[in-house]
């Protein structure tokens, strides 16, 4: 509220001298619509005070934690963010929280407010039979050294019972699509009798008109080998496949918020299927059963599992240069078993590339390449949050991904103190980045870090111009000068001699 003199003036200036309310805004430095506030303001009673804020005991311990993962989601795309439900299965999880679903509900969309209206759209509700399958593709964000990259993760739903799974992939392209699909499967334990897709390129070369399309070839493989029947939605028609549409959304706030790390796609796939099978745990949203009651009679009408395997792979040559290397998908590989300018055939898997001569032998096994979309996690922006609530910051969603140097200065502080830390990182930040501060931590002693001052000098001393130099190497002193090693209590000497009952000047 701006002060009273200059609401007076405000009114004075639209009613007695007749100005525009952009010229008052002009004058006083109020923005338009204040200046209008108070220049067409009829009530000037004194307002009544406003009622006090309703007490919140069971939420009052944990609001900060909240307010911190709200605010860190602010800096995420909208479909990274957590729902009410993920916060309040965090909560309870790792934070011992004795209250309700609702309640951390209500308390969220007060929180939020308008910012995170859901589309009201409505689409007409499908039937879906029994055995029946969804698939698609989704983006999913992870943490690797330091920095947030985008993968994908191919989800398969059941919108009979509302079961679904999904495995993480590097891309979308064919291999990774059909790799996907017999993990998939497998966790499934059997085949879904038709699978209804989108357009992908993986699995359609061309549409033609009406439901007419040209399959790729090693998707009409992979059909056969599992004998199901496929479906494709029509262009830009999403909605026909809108139980996978909305899984896709559920698992990435469910099941992988917050953001967790890439160590590698194996062991996040492990940590999806594990969500998969914890998931079913749940009431169906329609029908008053649980989803793994449901779950088990729609797995008896699967299809079983092929006896064979089918392996997700394309083959391809390439020819060595001078330097036995060759280029695949703007990436650059060497084979150096290989020849310059040798003929090589490449057999291309999601995760390798197997490299072999016109004969047929295997030359090399290199790991397949792809060029990941990342960013920096901001850590200014983060810390600066931090800094309003330190006593949440170790209990923010990215802490565990900032450098274990870091993370144990934060740690080891009481609440007092770790404010006084946050803020001296935050500090920091402005300067040097998150891996020189954890450099400085590190050559730190424990027992200097409680001044905020000793962090910001041997951040200063480890920076290169301002580093000591090395000794200058010469070789002019004589050896026995160089060598010389001064013994100091020779100088005790040249000290006046107390006498026993003399005294000296």
């Amino acid at each position: 509220m701006i002060a009273m003199p200059v609401q007076e003036y405000i009114k004075h200036a639209y009613e007695s001298e007749e100005a525009s309310i952009s010229a008052i805004a002009k004058r006083t430095g109020v923005c338009w619509r204040t200046a209008a506030k108070y220049a067409q303001r009829d009530d000037w009673n004194e307002p009544m005070p406003s009622a006090r804020a309703k007490r919140r005991p069971v939420m009052d311990p944990v609001a900060e934690i909240v307010d911190t993962w709200l605010l860190e989601d602010r800096l995420l795309p909208r479909k990274d963010r957590r729902n009410a439900a993920a916060i309040y299965r965090e909560l309870r999880d790792a934070h011992g929280f004795k209250g309700g679903e609702r309640t951390v509900r209500e308390y969220v969309q007060k929180r939020r407010g308008e910012l995170f209206k859901g589309d009201s759209s409505a689409y007409v509700e499908l039937e879906h039979p029994i055995g029946e399958a969804q698939a698609d593709f989704g983006t999913v964000r992870c943490v690797r050294d330091g920095k947030i990259i985008e993968i994908k993760s191919l989800v398969l739903s059941f919108p009979w019972s509302n079961a679904g799974f999904a495995v993480p992939m590097p891309s979308e392209n064919t291999e990774c699509f059909l790799e996907g699909l017999k993990l998939l499967f497998e966790q499934a334990g059997g085949v879904p009798r038709r699978l209804v897709l989108d357009n992908m390129s993986a699995a359609v070369a061309s549409i033609g008109e009406g439901e007419e399309r040209v399959l790729t070839e090693a998707f009409m493989r992979f059909q056969l080998h599992h004998r199901f029947e496929a479906d494709f939605c029509g262009p830009a028609r999403g909605n026909e496949k809108g139980n996978v549409e909305n899984k896709v959304g559920y698992t990435r706030r469910q099941w992988l918020c917050p953001i967790h790390p890439l160590n590698s796609f194996e062991e996040l796939g492990e940590l999806l299927a594990t969500e998969a099978v914890k998931d079913m745990d749940r009431v169906h949203y329609k029908a008053d059963r649980k989803i793994s009651d449901l779950w088990e009679e729609e797995r008896s009408a699967l299809l079983p599992l092929p006896n064979v395997p089918f392996e997700a792979m394309r083959l391809d040559h390439a020819v060595l240069n001078n330097y036995a290397q060759f280029r695949f998908e703007k990436a650059t590989y060497a084979v150096p078993q290989g020849k310059p300018r040798q003929r090589v055939l490449l057999s291309v898997y999601w995760d390798r590339i197997e490299v072999r001569n016109r004969e047929g032998e295997l030359l090399t096994t290199l790991p397949r390449s792809y060029m990941l979309k990342e960013q920096p996690i901001d850590w200014p922006a983060l810390f600066e949050i931090y800094s309003h609530r330190p006593r949440a910051a170790v209990h923010s969603a990215m802490f565990r991904h900032l450098p274990e140097a870091v993370r144990a200065y934060l740690q080891e502080a009481d609440a007092p103190d770790r404010a006084i830390r946050v803020r001296a990182l935050r500090d920091a930040l402005k300067t040097y980045s998150i891996d020189q501060i954890a450099e400085a931590l590190e050559a730190l002693p424990a027992d200097r870090r409680a001044n905020p001052a000793n962090l910001e000098l041997k951040l200063y001393s480890l920076r290169p111009e301002n580093r000591t130099p090395e000794p200058i190497a010469e070789g002019y002193t004589p050896l026995e000068v160089a060598a010389y090693d001064p013994d100091s209590t020779l100088y005790d000497r040249l000290l006046p001699t107390r006498l026993e009952g003399v005294a000296t000047r």
